[in-house]
Protein backbone atom coordinates (compact mmCIF):
# COMPACT_ATOMS: atom_id res chain seq x y z
CA UNK A 1 0.00 0.00 0.00
CA UNK A 2 1.45 3.24 -1.61
CA UNK A 3 1.64 6.24 1.33
CA UNK A 4 0.81 9.66 -0.08
CA UNK A 5 3.59 12.21 0.55
CA UNK A 6 2.91 15.01 2.23
CA UNK A 7 3.42 17.96 -1.02
CA UNK A 8 6.15 20.30 -0.30
CA UNK A 9 5.04 23.78 0.72
CA UNK A 10 5.47 26.97 -1.60
CA UNK A 11 8.00 28.59 1.44
CA UNK A 12 10.09 25.40 1.25
CA UNK A 13 10.00 25.18 -2.57
CA UNK A 14 11.26 29.00 -2.74
CA UNK A 15 13.86 28.33 -0.20
CA UNK A 16 14.90 25.14 -1.83
CA UNK A 17 15.23 27.04 -5.24
CA UNK A 18 16.79 29.88 -4.12
CA UNK A 19 19.54 27.83 -2.67
CA UNK A 20 19.91 25.60 -5.20
CA UNK A 21 20.43 28.43 -7.42
CA UNK A 22 22.84 30.18 -5.41
CA UNK A 23 24.70 26.75 -4.87
CA UNK A 24 24.97 26.39 -8.60
CA UNK A 25 26.70 29.35 -8.77
CA UNK A 26 28.98 29.19 -5.83
CA UNK A 27 29.59 25.85 -7.39
CA UNK A 28 30.92 27.36 -11.04
CA UNK A 29 32.60 30.55 -9.09
CA UNK A 30 34.50 27.99 -7.02
CA UNK A 31 35.25 25.38 -9.98
CA UNK A 32 36.52 28.10 -11.67
CA UNK A 33 38.71 29.83 -8.88
CA UNK A 34 40.45 26.21 -8.40
CA UNK A 35 40.99 25.42 -12.04
CA UNK A 36 42.51 29.09 -12.62
CA UNK A 37 44.48 29.25 -9.27
CA UNK A 38 45.63 25.78 -10.11
CA UNK A 39 47.23 26.54 -13.90
CA UNK A 40 48.47 29.43 -12.52
CA UNK A 41 50.46 27.33 -9.72
CA UNK A 42 51.26 25.05 -11.68
CA UNK A 43 52.65 27.17 -14.34
CA UNK A 44 54.37 29.05 -11.99
CA UNK A 45 56.16 26.00 -10.74
CA UNK A 46 57.14 24.68 -13.94
CA UNK A 47 58.79 28.24 -14.67
CA UNK A 48 60.73 27.19 -11.21
CA UNK A 49 61.44 24.00 -12.63
CA UNK A 50 63.20 25.14 -15.92
CA UNK A 51 64.99 28.05 -14.39
CA UNK A 52 66.59 25.49 -11.80
CA UNK A 53 67.76 23.48 -14.66
CA UNK A 54 68.86 25.89 -16.39
CA UNK A 55 71.03 27.46 -13.92
CA UNK A 56 72.16 23.92 -13.10
CA UNK A 57 72.95 23.15 -16.85
CA UNK A 58 75.14 26.78 -16.80
CA UNK A 59 77.26 25.21 -13.74
CA UNK A 60 77.84 21.72 -15.11
CA UNK A 61 79.15 23.18 -17.98
CA UNK A 62 82.13 24.59 -16.40
CA UNK A 63 82.82 20.93 -14.87
CA UNK A 64 84.21 19.47 -18.35
CA UNK A 65 87.66 17.83 -18.54
CA UNK A 66 90.30 18.16 -21.86
CA UNK A 67 88.61 15.50 -23.66
CA UNK A 68 85.06 17.79 -23.57
CA UNK A 69 83.50 14.74 -21.02
CA UNK A 70 81.41 15.51 -18.26
CA UNK A 71 82.98 15.90 -14.66
CA UNK A 72 80.23 16.78 -12.15
CA UNK A 73 81.75 17.27 -8.87
CA UNK A 74 79.94 15.99 -5.64
CA UNK A 75 79.72 19.12 -4.20
CA UNK A 76 78.35 20.99 -6.89
CA UNK A 77 75.69 18.59 -7.04
CA UNK A 78 75.37 18.10 -3.31
CA UNK A 79 75.24 21.97 -3.65
CA UNK A 80 72.28 22.09 -6.74
CA UNK A 81 70.39 18.83 -4.90
CA UNK A 82 70.34 21.11 -1.25
CA UNK A 83 67.26 23.61 -2.99
CA UNK A 84 65.05 20.66 -2.97
CA UNK A 85 64.96 19.33 -6.18
CA UNK A 86 66.48 15.78 -8.12
CA UNK A 87 69.53 16.12 -10.42
CA UNK A 88 70.45 13.85 -12.78
CA UNK A 89 72.98 13.85 -15.40
CA UNK A 90 73.49 12.72 -18.70
CA UNK A 91 76.53 12.42 -20.77
CA UNK A 92 75.72 13.63 -24.71
CA UNK A 93 75.52 9.61 -25.31
CA UNK A 94 72.66 9.64 -23.21
CA UNK A 95 74.35 7.52 -20.36
CA UNK A 96 73.95 8.23 -16.42
CA UNK A 97 76.65 10.21 -15.30
CA UNK A 98 75.38 11.40 -11.67
CA UNK A 99 72.15 11.32 -9.92
CA UNK A 100 71.51 13.51 -6.46
CA UNK A 101 69.60 10.93 -4.81
CA UNK A 102 70.43 7.56 -3.52
CA UNK A 103 70.53 4.42 -5.50
CA UNK A 104 67.25 2.51 -5.70
CA UNK A 105 65.31 6.00 -5.43
CA UNK A 106 62.40 5.75 -8.57
CA UNK A 107 63.76 7.78 -11.46
CA UNK A 108 61.72 10.21 -13.53
CA UNK A 109 60.49 8.18 -17.10
CA UNK A 110 62.64 10.12 -19.16
CA UNK A 111 62.09 9.23 -22.73
CA UNK A 112 63.72 9.95 -26.24
CA UNK A 113 61.93 12.53 -27.11
CA UNK A 114 61.93 14.43 -24.04
CA UNK A 115 66.08 14.50 -24.59
CA UNK A 116 64.80 15.74 -28.33
CA UNK A 117 63.01 18.60 -26.96
CA UNK A 118 66.37 19.46 -24.79
CA UNK A 119 68.34 19.59 -27.76
CA UNK A 120 65.92 22.33 -29.44
CA UNK A 121 65.70 24.17 -26.33
CA UNK A 122 62.08 22.69 -25.61
CA UNK A 123 61.54 23.16 -21.80
CA UNK A 124 59.14 20.37 -22.50
CA UNK A 125 58.17 19.54 -18.32
CA UNK A 126 56.61 16.43 -17.45
CA UNK A 127 54.85 14.72 -14.37
CA UNK A 128 55.26 11.33 -13.03
CA UNK A 129 53.99 9.67 -9.86
CA UNK A 130 56.77 7.53 -7.48
CA UNK A 131 56.10 4.23 -5.98
CA UNK A 132 56.01 5.61 -2.59
CA UNK A 133 53.39 7.76 -4.45
CA UNK A 134 54.59 11.24 -4.32
CA UNK A 135 53.85 13.21 -7.72
CA UNK A 136 56.71 14.76 -9.24
CA UNK A 137 57.52 16.90 -12.09
CA UNK A 138 60.49 16.90 -14.50
CA UNK A 139 62.44 18.47 -17.28
CA UNK A 140 65.53 18.59 -19.03
CA UNK A 141 67.78 20.72 -20.15
CA UNK A 142 70.79 20.31 -22.41
CA UNK A 143 74.16 21.18 -21.09
CA UNK A 144 76.28 23.34 -23.91
CA UNK A 145 79.44 24.40 -23.75
CA UNK A 146 80.19 28.31 -24.31
CA UNK A 147 81.28 27.28 -27.99
CA UNK A 148 78.17 25.87 -28.63
CA UNK A 149 79.28 22.18 -28.32
CA UNK A 150 76.77 19.68 -26.28
CA UNK A 151 78.34 17.49 -23.74
CA UNK A 152 75.00 15.94 -21.92
CA UNK A 153 71.85 17.11 -20.47
CA UNK A 154 70.51 17.36 -16.69
CA UNK A 155 67.36 16.37 -15.77
CA UNK A 156 65.41 18.29 -12.87
CA UNK A 157 62.89 16.90 -10.90
CA UNK A 158 60.99 18.17 -8.62
CA UNK A 159 57.91 17.20 -5.56
CA UNK A 160 54.60 18.83 -6.28
CA UNK A 161 53.84 18.21 -2.47
CA UNK A 162 53.46 21.62 -1.40
CA UNK A 163 51.59 22.16 -4.26
CA UNK A 164 49.00 19.97 -3.62
CA UNK A 165 48.38 20.50 -0.05
CA UNK A 166 48.48 24.06 -1.02
CA UNK A 167 45.35 23.32 -3.82
CA UNK A 168 43.63 20.98 -1.71
CA UNK A 169 43.43 23.83 1.36
CA UNK A 170 41.88 25.96 -1.15
CA UNK A 171 39.41 23.07 -2.53
CA UNK A 172 38.85 22.48 1.04
CA UNK A 173 38.05 26.15 1.91
CA UNK A 174 35.90 26.64 -0.94
CA UNK A 175 34.01 23.64 -0.28
CA UNK A 176 33.69 24.23 3.89
CA UNK A 177 33.00 28.13 2.85
CA UNK A 178 30.27 27.30 -0.24
CA UNK A 179 28.36 24.99 2.37
CA UNK A 180 28.36 27.30 5.13
CA UNK A 181 26.94 29.71 2.65
CA UNK A 182 24.41 27.77 0.90
CA UNK A 183 22.95 26.43 4.74
CA UNK A 184 22.68 30.70 5.55
CA UNK A 185 21.45 31.06 2.11
CA UNK A 186 18.46 27.91 3.39
CA UNK A 187 17.99 29.50 6.35
CA UNK A 188 17.46 32.74 4.95
CA UNK A 189 15.40 31.65 2.13
CA UNK A 190 13.09 30.37 4.75
CA UNK A 191 12.38 33.49 6.36
CA UNK A 192 12.53 35.50 3.56
CA UNK A 193 9.90 33.20 1.52
CA UNK A 194 8.01 33.45 5.19
CA UNK A 195 8.04 36.94 5.48
CA UNK A 196 6.93 37.63 1.41
CA UNK A 197 4.43 34.86 1.70
CA UNK A 198 2.59 36.09 4.34
CA UNK A 199 -0.17 37.52 3.07
CA UNK A 200 -0.87 34.28 1.08
CA UNK A 201 -1.39 32.66 4.81
CA UNK A 202 -3.47 35.58 5.68
CA UNK A 203 -5.63 35.24 2.54
CA UNK A 204 -5.92 31.02 3.35
CA UNK A 205 -6.74 31.83 7.13
CA UNK A 206 -9.42 34.33 5.89
CA UNK A 207 -11.10 32.24 3.51
CA UNK A 208 -11.11 29.25 6.19
CA UNK A 209 -12.78 31.85 8.49
CA UNK A 210 -15.04 32.96 6.08
CA UNK A 211 -16.26 29.25 4.96
CA UNK A 212 -16.70 28.39 9.16
CA UNK A 213 -18.50 31.62 9.97
CA UNK A 214 -20.17 33.26 6.60
CA UNK A 215 -19.07 36.43 7.41
CA UNK A 216 -18.03 38.01 4.22
CA UNK A 217 -16.95 41.24 6.40
CA UNK A 218 -13.46 39.44 7.07
CA UNK A 219 -10.23 41.30 5.20
CA UNK A 220 -6.69 40.49 4.61
CA UNK A 221 -5.14 42.76 7.10
CA UNK A 222 -2.13 44.44 6.23
CA UNK A 223 -2.70 43.98 2.22
CA UNK A 224 -1.00 46.44 0.49
CA UNK A 225 0.13 47.49 -3.23
CA UNK A 226 3.36 46.93 -4.47
CA UNK A 227 4.42 43.57 -5.51
CA UNK A 228 2.55 40.30 -6.46
CA UNK A 229 1.63 38.92 -3.14
CA UNK A 230 0.01 42.51 -2.10
CA UNK A 231 -1.63 42.60 -5.41
CA UNK A 232 -3.10 39.15 -4.47
CA UNK A 233 -4.06 40.61 -0.98
CA UNK A 234 -5.85 43.45 -2.54
CA UNK A 235 -7.75 41.49 -5.03
CA UNK A 236 -9.04 39.09 -2.05
CA UNK A 237 -10.18 41.56 -0.50
CA UNK A 238 -11.75 43.37 -2.88
CA UNK A 239 -13.55 39.69 -4.28
CA UNK A 240 -14.39 39.83 -0.48
CA UNK A 241 -16.13 43.08 -0.96
CA UNK A 242 -17.82 42.00 -4.14
CA UNK A 243 -19.06 38.90 -2.46
CA UNK A 244 -20.23 41.11 0.61
CA UNK A 245 -21.73 43.19 -1.49
CA UNK A 246 -23.96 40.46 -3.68
CA UNK A 247 -24.64 38.96 -0.36
CA UNK A 248 -25.94 41.79 0.70
CA UNK A 249 -28.22 42.50 -2.26
CA UNK A 250 -29.38 39.26 -2.19
CA UNK A 251 -30.56 39.39 1.65
CA UNK A 252 -32.26 42.52 0.92
CA UNK A 253 -34.00 40.99 -2.33
CA UNK A 254 -35.08 37.92 -0.54
CA UNK A 255 -36.31 40.54 2.61
CA UNK A 256 -38.08 43.04 -0.07
CA UNK A 257 -39.09 40.27 -2.32
CA UNK A 258 -41.11 38.32 0.73
CA UNK A 259 -42.01 41.76 2.35
CA UNK A 260 -43.89 43.23 -1.11
CA UNK A 261 -45.19 39.58 -2.03
CA UNK A 262 -46.96 39.46 0.74
CA UNK A 263 -49.83 41.59 0.51
CA UNK A 264 -50.82 40.56 -3.07
CA UNK A 265 -50.98 37.04 -2.14
CA UNK A 266 -52.68 37.59 0.75
CA UNK A 267 -55.11 39.58 -1.59
CA UNK A 268 -55.07 36.88 -3.99
CA UNK A 269 -55.94 34.01 -1.38
CA UNK A 270 -58.53 36.36 0.32
CA UNK A 271 -60.81 36.86 -3.05
CA UNK A 272 -60.01 33.54 -4.58
CA UNK A 273 -61.43 31.94 -1.10
CA UNK A 274 -64.74 34.61 -1.36
CA UNK A 275 -64.99 33.30 -5.49
CA UNK A 276 -65.70 30.30 -3.37
CA UNK A 277 -68.50 31.09 -1.37
CA UNK A 278 -71.92 29.43 -2.64
CA UNK A 279 -74.59 31.57 -4.11
CA UNK A 280 -72.49 34.36 -5.04
CA UNK A 281 -73.68 36.62 -7.67
CA UNK A 282 -71.62 36.05 -11.06
CA UNK A 283 -71.04 40.01 -11.02
CA UNK A 284 -69.53 40.11 -7.95
CA UNK A 285 -67.21 36.83 -8.78
CA UNK A 286 -66.35 38.31 -11.62
CA UNK A 287 -65.18 41.38 -9.93
CA UNK A 288 -63.46 39.55 -7.51
CA UNK A 289 -61.54 37.63 -10.02
CA UNK A 290 -60.83 40.67 -11.84
CA UNK A 291 -59.10 42.07 -8.63
CA UNK A 292 -57.08 38.88 -8.22
CA UNK A 293 -55.81 39.17 -11.35
CA UNK A 294 -54.74 42.85 -11.35
CA UNK A 295 -53.20 41.47 -7.53
CA UNK A 296 -51.44 39.13 -9.90
CA UNK A 297 -50.10 41.16 -12.56
CA UNK A 298 -48.81 43.71 -10.24
CA UNK A 299 -46.69 40.79 -8.44
CA UNK A 300 -45.96 39.95 -11.84
CA UNK A 301 -44.19 43.54 -12.32
CA UNK A 302 -43.30 43.72 -8.54
CA UNK A 303 -40.47 40.38 -9.55
CA UNK A 304 -39.40 41.39 -12.79
CA UNK A 305 -38.55 45.12 -10.82
CA UNK A 306 -36.98 43.12 -8.10
CA UNK A 307 -35.01 40.64 -10.50
CA UNK A 308 -33.15 43.86 -12.09
CA UNK A 309 -32.53 45.87 -9.08
CA UNK A 310 -30.78 42.43 -7.73
CA UNK A 311 -28.78 42.53 -10.83
CA UNK A 312 -28.16 46.04 -10.68
CA UNK A 313 -26.84 45.85 -7.16
CA UNK A 314 -24.78 42.34 -7.77
CA UNK A 315 -22.56 44.46 -10.38
CA UNK A 316 -24.24 42.84 -13.24
CA UNK A 317 -21.78 44.00 -16.29
CA UNK A 318 -23.49 45.68 -19.54
CA UNK A 319 -23.25 44.61 -22.89
CA UNK A 320 -21.80 48.21 -24.24
CA UNK A 321 -21.52 48.83 -27.94
CA UNK A 322 -22.50 52.60 -29.87
CA UNK A 323 -26.14 52.91 -29.29
CA UNK A 324 -28.28 55.54 -31.59
CA UNK A 325 -30.29 57.11 -28.89
CA UNK A 326 -32.37 58.95 -31.05
CA UNK A 327 -33.84 56.14 -32.39
CA UNK A 328 -33.83 53.79 -29.29
CA UNK A 329 -36.31 57.07 -28.22
CA UNK A 330 -38.49 57.00 -30.88
CA UNK A 331 -39.30 53.44 -30.34
CA UNK A 332 -39.71 53.74 -27.09
CA UNK A 333 -42.26 56.09 -27.21
CA UNK A 334 -44.02 54.31 -30.14
CA UNK A 335 -44.16 51.23 -27.80
CA UNK A 336 -45.61 52.78 -24.97
CA UNK A 337 -47.91 54.82 -26.78
CA UNK A 338 -49.84 51.97 -27.47
CA UNK A 339 -49.84 50.55 -23.81
CA UNK A 340 -51.43 54.03 -22.35
CA UNK A 341 -54.19 55.04 -24.91
CA UNK A 342 -55.58 57.43 -22.03
CA UNK A 343 -52.77 60.44 -23.28
CA UNK A 344 -50.99 62.12 -25.88
CA UNK A 345 -47.41 60.74 -25.82
CA UNK A 346 -45.22 61.68 -28.90
CA UNK A 347 -41.75 62.91 -29.52
CA UNK A 348 -41.49 66.79 -29.54
CA UNK A 349 -38.25 66.75 -31.42
CA UNK A 350 -35.27 64.60 -31.47
CA UNK A 351 -31.45 65.31 -32.76
CA UNK A 352 -28.84 62.00 -33.97
CA UNK A 353 -27.06 61.61 -31.06
CA UNK A 354 -24.94 58.29 -30.82
CA UNK A 355 -23.65 56.90 -27.28
CA UNK A 356 -21.76 53.76 -26.02
CA UNK A 357 -23.95 51.99 -23.73
CA UNK A 358 -26.31 48.84 -23.82
CA UNK A 359 -29.51 49.33 -25.69
CA UNK A 360 -31.65 46.71 -24.15
CA UNK A 361 -30.91 48.95 -20.65
CA UNK A 362 -31.43 52.44 -22.49
CA UNK A 363 -34.41 50.53 -23.74
CA UNK A 364 -36.13 50.26 -19.95
CA UNK A 365 -34.59 53.39 -18.86
CA UNK A 366 -36.85 55.12 -21.36
CA UNK A 367 -39.40 52.72 -21.07
CA UNK A 368 -39.72 53.28 -16.96
CA UNK A 369 -39.23 57.15 -17.18
CA UNK A 370 -42.35 56.90 -20.44
CA UNK A 371 -44.80 54.41 -18.37
CA UNK A 372 -44.31 56.52 -14.87
CA UNK A 373 -45.19 59.84 -16.72
CA UNK A 374 -48.88 58.39 -18.48
CA UNK A 375 -49.18 56.43 -15.30
CA UNK A 376 -49.42 59.37 -13.11
CA UNK A 377 -51.29 61.63 -15.92
CA UNK A 378 -55.13 62.10 -15.98
CA UNK A 379 -56.77 61.23 -18.97
CA UNK A 380 -56.49 63.50 -21.86
CA UNK A 381 -53.20 64.37 -20.77
CA UNK A 382 -50.06 64.99 -22.63
CA UNK A 383 -46.52 63.19 -22.60
CA UNK A 384 -43.63 64.82 -24.99
CA UNK A 385 -39.83 63.16 -25.08
CA UNK A 386 -37.40 65.16 -26.53
CA UNK A 387 -33.62 64.88 -27.17
CA UNK A 388 -30.78 67.50 -27.89
CA UNK A 389 -27.06 67.33 -28.16
CA UNK A 390 -25.35 69.75 -26.36
CA UNK A 391 -21.36 70.35 -25.67
CA UNK A 392 -20.85 66.38 -26.29
CA UNK A 393 -23.94 65.71 -23.90
CA UNK A 394 -27.25 63.89 -24.92
CA UNK A 395 -29.84 65.41 -22.98
CA UNK A 396 -33.41 63.50 -22.91
CA UNK A 397 -36.36 65.46 -21.54
CA UNK A 398 -39.56 63.39 -21.19
CA UNK A 399 -42.27 65.94 -19.92
CA UNK A 400 -45.82 64.98 -18.82
CA UNK A 401 -49.07 67.52 -17.31
CA UNK A 402 -49.71 64.69 -14.72
CA UNK A 403 -50.22 65.30 -11.29
CA UNK A 404 -45.65 66.75 -10.43
CA UNK A 405 -44.25 66.41 -7.40
CA UNK A 406 -44.36 66.72 -3.74
CA UNK A 407 -41.17 68.65 -2.95
CA UNK A 408 -41.34 66.55 0.39
CA UNK A 409 -40.72 63.78 -1.90
CA UNK A 410 -37.91 65.20 -4.16
CA UNK A 411 -35.04 64.07 -2.27
CA UNK A 412 -36.30 60.51 -1.89
CA UNK A 413 -37.79 59.45 -5.29
CA UNK A 414 -34.88 57.49 -6.19
CA UNK A 415 -35.09 55.15 -3.10
CA UNK A 416 -36.62 51.67 -3.50
CA UNK A 417 -39.78 50.79 -2.87
CA UNK A 418 -40.64 54.51 -2.22
CA UNK A 419 -43.63 56.40 -3.83
CA UNK A 420 -44.24 59.42 -3.31
CA UNK A 421 -47.84 60.78 -1.51
CA UNK A 422 -49.38 61.71 -4.55
CA UNK A 423 -48.24 58.42 -6.44
CA UNK A 424 -50.16 56.71 -3.64
CA UNK A 425 -53.45 57.98 -3.74
CA UNK A 426 -53.55 58.13 -7.45
CA UNK A 427 -51.88 55.08 -8.34
CA UNK A 428 -51.76 52.48 -5.13
CA UNK A 429 -50.75 49.44 -7.38
CA UNK A 430 -47.01 50.95 -8.54
CA UNK A 431 -43.70 49.21 -7.66
CA UNK A 432 -41.92 52.12 -6.09
CA UNK A 433 -38.66 50.32 -7.84
CA UNK A 434 -38.69 52.23 -11.47
CA UNK A 435 -36.79 55.02 -10.54
CA UNK A 436 -34.50 53.32 -8.28
CA UNK A 437 -33.48 50.47 -11.68
CA UNK A 438 -33.66 53.73 -14.04
CA UNK A 439 -31.56 55.49 -11.58
CA UNK A 440 -28.45 51.98 -12.03
CA UNK A 441 -29.06 52.32 -15.84
CA UNK A 442 -27.84 55.87 -16.01
CA UNK A 443 -24.95 55.85 -13.62
CA UNK A 444 -23.98 52.61 -15.52
CA UNK A 445 -23.68 54.72 -18.30
CA UNK A 446 -21.40 57.55 -16.38
CA UNK A 447 -24.87 59.78 -16.89
CA UNK A 448 -27.14 61.96 -14.60
CA UNK A 449 -30.84 61.97 -14.13
CA UNK A 450 -33.06 64.27 -12.25
CA UNK A 451 -36.78 64.97 -11.40
CA UNK A 452 -38.54 68.60 -11.46
CA UNK A 453 -42.04 69.60 -11.80
CA UNK A 454 -42.57 71.24 -14.95
CA UNK A 455 -43.10 75.00 -15.36
CA UNK A 456 -46.80 74.76 -16.78
CA UNK A 457 -47.18 71.93 -14.28
CA UNK A 458 -46.80 68.11 -14.74
CA UNK A 459 -43.01 66.56 -14.41
CA UNK A 460 -39.74 66.79 -16.61
CA UNK A 461 -37.59 63.76 -16.44
CA UNK A 462 -33.93 65.31 -17.48
CA UNK A 463 -31.51 62.63 -18.38
CA UNK A 464 -27.79 63.05 -19.42
CA UNK A 465 -25.67 61.24 -21.06
CA UNK A 466 -22.21 61.52 -22.95
CA UNK A 467 -21.97 61.35 -26.60
CA UNK A 468 -19.34 58.82 -27.75
CA UNK A 469 -16.50 60.46 -29.56
CA UNK A 470 -16.12 60.35 -33.35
Amino acid sequence: MSVLKRPVSIRARLALIYTGLLATALIAFGAGTFVVLRQQLVQSFDSSLVANAEHAAGAFAQDVDSAGNLRPSERLLEQLASTGGRVIVFDQRRALVADSAASGASAPPVASTDFADADVDGHAVQGFTTAEGDRRRFTVQAIVLPGGQRVGYVVWADSTRSLDDLLQTVGTALALGGLAVAGLALAGGFVLAKRALAPVADVTDTARAISLSGDFAARVEGSRRGDEVGELAVAFNEMLEALEQNHQALQRFLGDASHQLRTPLTTIRANLDLAERPGMPRQERQAILADARDEAERMGRLIGDLLSLARAESGARLEFAPVELDAVLVESVRRERQAAPHVRMSVESVEPAVVEGDRDRLRELFGILLDNAARYTPAGGRVAAALEVRDGRAIVRITDTGIGLDQTDCARLFERLYRGSRAREMRPSGTGLGLAIARWIVESHAGTIELANGDAGGTVATVDLPVRAS
